[in-house]
């Protein structure tokens, strides 16, 4: 497993689809500003445009999709450069599209890249490297969210962590709220004596709230997990699967997020596993980011001699792209 890891997200009406057509064209490169059904205002620069909505350059240097359907109203926040131009304002008008036609599809992606080094040289030498691959995938009311990690980590020659897993969870939007989703999974921990181990299982998630500096869902389904652990044994499980996550962006260049799993065994209740993850961010840049994660696992059932907590600090640099 150590050779493996070195070699290593009814489209109803579209909200001022007509006005943005004309005027959007006047508005890339300076700062536009939207009002939101929900009372909420969001600025930024316009990076494109479609029939689906619009992706925006934001004052704090990350980039963020708004819904046409959620745009009540807009403006421009100054004025082009070259001769003056009055401001554009942006009204609701209907969908220009023709009745039973849907607006076209469009794929688009989002991603990251984590990396985090740690080396310590005292009494004790210690080595710890981690690296982290994030892409989100929409496509219509479609999302696709692939998460790839990785660590290695030794003291005095000791290996401390050799781990790898990687997850993709599909959400289905039904309603602007409602939603359904398929998670999926695989892995290995070497130092908790699991060779290899896949996840997979469906749900339903609700969307509590929705603003575009805060986002609360919860979800509930199931989960079947097989672990294939040391002295050839193995161990498969049947979980409900009830998960809780939350994004709150605090100021222009500082945002948190956090994600809660629960797994109880459908079979006995006393027998279950958790895991707690959360992600302090800081934009050095407008692409580049500091950040720190918090990882806690609890398993009630592990392997000889391996302690059921498990938990992490980690730092790294992330990349989008």
């Amino acid at each position: 497993m150590r050779f493996l890891f070195r070699s290593h997200k009814a489209i109803g009406l579209i909200v001022a689809w007509v006005a943005m057509s004309i005027a959007l064209p006047l508005a890339r490169a300076q700062t536009v500003q939207f009002q939101l059904r929900n009372g909420d205002r969001v600025s930024g620069e316009i990076l494109s445009e479609t029939a689906e909505g619009l992706t925006l350059k934001t004052p704090w240097g990350g980039t963020i999709g708004v819904p046409a359907r959620e745009i009540v109203a807009g403006r421009m926040m100054e004025p082009p450069p070259g001769p003056s131009l009055p401001p554009a304002v942006l009204s609701p008008v209907a969908r220009t599209s023709p009745p039973g036609v849907p607006p076209p599809k469009h794929h688009k992606f989002i991603g990251e890249i984590q990396a985090g080094v740690v080396v310590l040289f005292s009494e004790k030498n210690r080595e710890l490297y981690t690296g982290r691959v994030k892409i989100t995938h929409t496509y219509g009311l479609l999302r696709n969210l692939f998460d790839y990690q990785v660590a290695y980590g030794e003291s005095d020659s000791d290996v401390t962590d050799n781990r790898m897993i990687a997850s993709l969870k599909t959400d289905y939007e039904l309603t602007k709220r409602l939603y359904v989703y398929n998670l999926g999974g695989a892995g290995y921990d070497a130092v908790r004596k699991i060779d290899f181990q896949w996840e997979a299982g469906p749900g339903m998630g609700y969307r509590w709230v929705k603003r575009t500096n805060f986002v609360f869902n919860t979800e509930l389904g199931l989960n079947y997990q097989a672990q294939y652990l040391e002295d050839n044994l193995k161990k498969e499980i049947l979980y409900l699967r009830l998960a809780e996550d939350a994004t709150w962006r605090i100021s222009r260049r500082t945002s948190v997020d956090e994600k809660f799993e629960f797994f109880p065994s459908t079979e006995d209740f006393s027998e279950y596993r958790m895991r707690f993850e959360s992600n302090l961010r800081y934009a050095i840049l407008n692409n580049l980011a500091f950040i720190v994660t918090v990882l806690d696992t609890y398993e009630t059932q592990t392997a000889r001699d391996v302690p059921q907590n498990d938990l992490q600090i980690r730092s790294s640099i992330g990349v989008k792209f």
